[in-house]
């Protein structure tokens, strides 16, 4: 098995030569339209008008089934929780994550959980602990610089999403930043830029330039290896004392296409901070993805996809230059965004400090739109 530093010149001309392609492609497309010489998906498919509902038993989300191109609702049948659900529609009145597939001709379909929150329920959470600013649990930021024209990427892609099966702890936040390709976007390429990342895959840490985890991209035991790697650089890093703590809630408002993020932040130790908060959409199709792997999986579904961010730099705006020790600071900002995409976004918030030259991040957040989360000490 052979062993590849995430940043490698080895691979460059190949990199290079799949933009060439890629740009061919999009020329193609560009002049052709809509191809339907693309095939069909077969897969059975539980659909839901939307995956966030007011916990007001009056709010609905309805389901449809599809197998291809196909709606076969009629035949099918609709679960929760593995048991048959009646009806196509769901609504309720108690807060939580319902989980729900479908079933037909023996075969289940992917699980989709829909979310039930009570908006007078958004508030602040209360800090468990209002006198205390050292012990904050801390989490670490890991960039995936990708593109669907980067042969390499899936062997980073499968690894991300294995890592997240298999630990749910919550203290890697995974964020992709796109480029060369449809999900990329004018802040996606700011960041690469400002970590000067040339070769892809890349999976930064913390936004700290050249810093980064080292993975396999080869062998029969490759996302297994990559797991391991992550996990390495995620308990080194979250051993270390964080300098912040931050509490947040996102609101969504489908009726205006606004999420409004709403944030205090405590500081253990004086100095300057900044601050950034960054929308995340998940289960981008794009079934454009090179693969020079013999990994076999779904890389056409991208998840943690950048798309826009709070601030005008990459390591976030200020939030202050001599912020004393013990002093909490609020922060808040939004977003727009369309209301069919906020079933699929989620807001990482970030404050970065000083270290080695440059602003990185000591500590960061995810918070699903419409929720909240609090202050949390070790």
């Amino acid at each position: 098995m052979e062993r590849i530093w995430i940043n490698w010149k080895d691979n460059c001309r190949k990199a290079l030569s799949s933009v060439v392609a890629f740009l061919l492609v999009l020329v193609m497309y560009g002049c052709s339209g809509n191809s339907s010489d693309e095939p069909e998906s077969e897969m059975l498919v539980l659909n839901a008008t939307s995956l966030l509902i007011e916990a007001d038993g009056a709010d609905v989300t309805e389901f449809t089934v599809t197998k291809g191109n196909q709606d076969v609702t009629a035949a099918a049948e609709i679960l929760q929780d593995g048991k048959v659900f009646s009806g196509t529609r769901f609504y309720t009145d108690t807060e939580g994550e319902y989980k729900f597939s479908a079933r037909y001709n023996g075969e289940t379909s992917a699980e989709i959980v829909v979310r039930a929150t009570k908006s007078e329920n958004l508030v602040m959470p209360a800090d468990p602990e209002p006198d205390r600013y050292e012990g904050f649990v801390k989490r670490v930021l890991l960039l995936q610089a990708t593109g669907t024209w980067c042969g390499w990427c899936p062997a980073v892609m499968a690894s991300i999403k294995e890592y997240n099966n298999s630990y749910s702890d919550g203290l890697a936040v995974f964020a992709a930043a796109h480029n060369g390709d449809i999900m990329a976007s004018d802040f996606s390429n700011k960041v690469i830029s400002w970590l000067s990342i040339s070769g892809f895959p890349t999976l930064n840490i913390n936004l700290v330039p050249g810093e980064t985890v080292a993975c396999y991209t080869s062998g029969s035991d490759v996302v297994t290896a990559n797991v391991d790697a992550i996990r390495k650089v995620v308990e080194t890093y979250t051993a270390k004392d964080a300098k912040s703590a931050i509490a947040a809630v996102v609101r969504a408002d489908k009726a205006s296409n606004k999420v409004e993020v709403e944030a205090k932040i405590k500081i253990a130790e004086g100095g300057s901070y900044r601050v950034a908060a960054w929308l995340l959409e998940d289960g981008i199709l794009d079934n454009s993805q090179q693969n020079y792997t013999d990994l076999t999986d779904d890389f056409s579904t991208h998840n943690n996809v950048l798309r826009q961010s709070s601030a005008s730099l990459a390591f976030g705006d200020k939030l202050g230059d001599s912020l004393p020790a013990g002093s909490t600071e609020d922060y808040s900002c939004s977003f727009t965004l369309s209301s069919e995409k906020m079933d699929n976004c989620r807001v990482v918030i970030m404050v970065t400090a000083p270290e080695g030259g440059v602003f990185a991040v000591d500590n960061v957040v995810m918070c699903p739109l419409n929720d909240k989360v609090g202050f949390e000490y070790k």
